[in-house]
């Protein structure tokens, strides 16, 4: 098996690039996340600012607000010359930290990981099947093994647990999620949704673990519909990728899109009544148990991604997927991902270590740097903070935790 290093070193250029540079944002961003003057924490202030405003998740945005993404980062030094074992240790540190953070700190819990790989090389990469190798070595390295492959693609869904202790009960849940993935190589192609600043990206959103917080911690109520209102309007979200006068959703160019409901106001799935009380006027006459996509949000590694197509090769056969499982209390997914499955100490302590045990490092500082390193830093850093959400996006009020 090839190594991150020579994967790294086997990647090509994408030759779009060269006519069609990054957007704005992704260039600013770019710009301080491969400032090797950087610290951590001012890359993660900036991902943390992206995230709030240029991301169409709804549960991402949220979490970057309120501080409740943990960032791993990986730069070119780590991909081109740290060996897989130092890899691999390095992610088994950052999600440990994250998970006993997510189980026991109510003022700093993390709902969110993302892991960067924050390299120019990986970032103007093609997205051919080297840059799919070197994300696919990733992913092994990061201990989310492919639970299935798709049926259709070589698509890869993994899954993983994040814990929260009950404070009424004094007990551990585990709340089931599905990692994402997200890459530079995205902008400006038709999976434009699935861009990220740096190169590559990992995301860990676990929903549950953000509903049974807010109801635990923040006392609100209606958790399992202020969950639904913010997955259809992620959906809803979907970057518009041409321009048109059409309302089509597949005419604008968007990756997902929220199904209608038929002539009589029925969903697709009938026996589900829908849990909202209050339905936002932006996705207001939709179907509340399945949307559509040219990509499934399900997976990890997409294989479409890598094809290097104008048209997704999904466009004539879309995805159909489910919301039922955020609310329905039938469903058998809905305990794994949202009630959240009871555990025992042990069980979770076998994973994420003893409270008397832990070793909390500290932040990581860049190496002595000048002065006018440090102002540019700030510069960029300043930039980033004028960012403001596109005008297409749908955003709710109560944005959560």
């Amino acid at each position: 098996m090839s190594t991150v290093a020579e994967l790294f070193d086997r990647l090509n250029g994408d030759p779009r690039r060269i006519k069609l540079p990054f957007s704005d944002d992704l260039l600013q961003a770019n710009a301080l996340l491969h400032n090797t003057a950087a610290t951590e924490d001012e890359m993660a202030e900036c991902l943390a600012l992206w995230c709030q405003q240029r991301q169409p998740c709804q549960f991402g945005r949220a979490a970057a607000k309120h501080g409740r993404i943990h960032f791993c980062f990986l730069r070119d030094a780590a991909v081109a010359g740290w060996s897989d074992a130092e890899i691999a240790e390095k992610i088994r540190e950052e999600k440990q930290l994250w998970k006993q953070r997510a189980a026991f700190d109510s003022k700093r819990a993390a709902h969110s990981l993302v892991i960067v790989i924050a390299s120019p090389r990986v970032a103007l990469a093609a997205p051919d099947q080297q840059l799919r190798a070197f994300c696919d070595r990733i992913l092994e390295l990061a201990g989310w093994e492919n639970d299935r492959r798709g049926v259709r693609l070589r698509n890869t869904v993994t899954s993983d647990y994040l814990y929260l202790r009950n404070p009424t009960d004094g007990g551990f849940y585990g709340f089931q999620f599905n990692a994402d993935f997200f890459a530079c190589a995205g902008d400006n192609r038709w999976w434009h949704d699935h861009r990220f600043p740096g190169g590559i990206a990992f995301t860990a959103n676990s929903t549950g673990h953000m509903i049974r917080f807010r109801e635990w911690y923040q006392a609100k109520d209606h958790n399992e519909a202020w969950g639904l209102t913010q997955a259809m309007l992620t959906i809803q979200n979907a970057a518009p990728t041409k321009s048109t006068d059409s309302s089509i959703p597949q005419d604008q160019g968007r990756v997902t899109w929220l199904r209608p409901l038929d002539a009589s106001g029925r969903p697709l799935v009938e026996n589900v009544s829908c849990p909202l009380a209050k339905v936002p006027s932006t996705i207001e006459g939709k179907d509340w148990t399945r949307y559509e996509g040219l990509l499934h949000t399900d997976h990890a590694v997409r294989e479409e991604f890598f094809v290097d197509r104008e048209i997704a090769p999904t466009a004539s056969k879309p995805y159909l997927m489910d919301f039922t499982y955020l609310y329905d209390d039938k469903q058998e997914e809905f305990e794994e991902f949202t009630r959240g499955k009871r555990l025992s100490e042990e069980e979770v302590y076998a994973e994420i270590g003893r409270p008397e045990d832990w070793t909390h490092r500290a932040s990581s500082r860049a190496e002595s740097r000048s002065e006018e390193q440090a102002a540019k830093v700030a510069e960029q850093l300043l930039t980033c903070r004028r960012w403001e959400a596109p005008s297409w996006y749908a955003i709710d009020n109560d944005e959560g935790t």
